[in-house]
């Protein structure tokens, strides 16, 4: 049974300590009451995020877009003053559009169109009191695994290059608002098994053997890689890998290249949280998700062409269900195995491989040598 997001469990089993992002949209002329709201969210263990996180040379309303799009809950602060401006209701349709689970703290007036229907937060006057009560994890967690997943947005990256670009793009865009996640992975041996080299190094022609890919498809790769390690290093991987596919399609040096860039990485994160679980599972489909801030979800997928059909999403409740299913699938993977050991149980079940190809192509050479004679 999935767990909450509440008791989900992180890397080596230790309980998800990570913060519900909660957006306050409100208007200027309300600021002190801003103050004391910002200041319950906090203190009941919540982050809240308003304008004033902004960054000095981006664009107010692509931040604002930015922050709303990836928090849990959106708080509009009504008030007979902010309710007038038309900002805020721009915000409000911004919210209701994304299906961001929305939460209304209405000061002495009556929500708006946009939020008919919508349980608001009622006080006649600021009490702190009330709104610690209120604005509680529990309550804030309700309405987040309340929210109906089928209303999720998705945007789908129909061939194997657009989703390197959009993987690459969503993970900058949250490393760039100055924050990183655990990254999860499902699928073939991972996104790090891409070389971290730049496109001119000797290994992406191993890589691809008798196939030459095109500069940009290597290009969005790498950038793929780069992005997704930045994030692992910062705050650890789990993944699911396959090390049984054999990658003939692009000739006998494609496998050991790829066994070994991975191998490299796995050898780095030493220090830093990495967890591996190995399977039979061929390229049907895989999965990525990045902290609790977005995820994707590719099908379709065949040695050669990649995966075709990914689909990203940013929205919250269905980001957390997905971490559930991917933990669930984790731990039954493991077989029992030990979560802290399985990282360089890994780097010697692929050492074995990729000794066991060595001496594959060893002896076919020497077959070769003898038949020559």
């Amino acid at each position: 049974m999935p767990r909450s997001g509440k008791d989900r469990l992180t890397p080596s089993g230790q309980l998800n300590e990570e913060r519900l992002r909660v957006f306050i949209s409100y208007s200027h002329e309300d600021r002190d009451l801003v103050r004391v709201l910002t200041e319950v969210i906090d203190k009941n263990g919540m982050e809240p995020i308003y304008d004033d996180k902004t960054r000095p040379g981006t664009g107010f309303r692509e931040e604002i877009i930015h922050f709303i799009s990836h928090a849990h809950i959106f708080l509009p602060l009504l008030t007979k003053t902010s309710i007038k401006r038309p900002w805020v209701q721009q915000e409000i349709g911004y919210a209701v559009a994304l299906r961001v689970p929305t939460i209304p703290v209405a000061i002495n007036c009556e929500p708006g169109e946009f939020l008919d229907g919508i349980q608001a937060i009622q006080l006649k006057a600021l009490n702190k009191e009330e709104l610690r009560r209120g604005l509680t994890q529990e309550a804030l967690r309700m309405c987040l695994q309340r929210k109906p997943q089928r209303g999720a947005l998705y945007e789908c990256a129909a061939t194997t290059d657009q989703r390197a670009v959009w993987l690459a793009e969503y993970a900058q865009a949250v490393s760039l608002a100055g924050n990183s996640g655990l990254v999860r992975q499902f699928g073939g041996l991972s996104s790090f098994h891409i070389p971290a080299e730049t496109i001119n190094h000797p290994l992406w022609k191993l890589r691809y053997g008798h196939h030459h890919p095109s500069e940009f498809h290597c290009q969005v790769l790498w950038e793929e890689r780069m992005a997704l390690t930045k994030h692992a290093k910062a705050k650890g991987c789990r993944i699911i890998i396959d090390p049984n596919l054999t990658y003939e399609f692009y000739g006998g040096e494609a496998r050991r290249t790829r066994l070994g860039c991975l191998l490299q990485f796995l050898r780095e994160m030493k220090g830093v949280t990495c967890e591996v679980a190995m399977g039979e599972f061929g390229m049907n489909e895989s999965i990525t998700i990045v902290g609790d801030w977005f995820a994707a979800r590719s099908i379709s997928g065949r040695m050669g062409d990649g995966y075709r059909q990914t689909i990203f999403t940013r929205h919250a409740p269905t980001v957390a269900r997905m971490i559930d299913e991917f933990d669930l699938r984790f731990f039954q993977t493991l077989h029992g195995m030990s979560v802290a050991r399985s990282r360089t149980q890994a780097i010697a079940e692929i050492e074995h491989r990729m000794a066991e190809t060595d001496a594959s192509r060893d002896g076919a050479s020497h077959e070769r040598s003898q038949l020559s004679r």
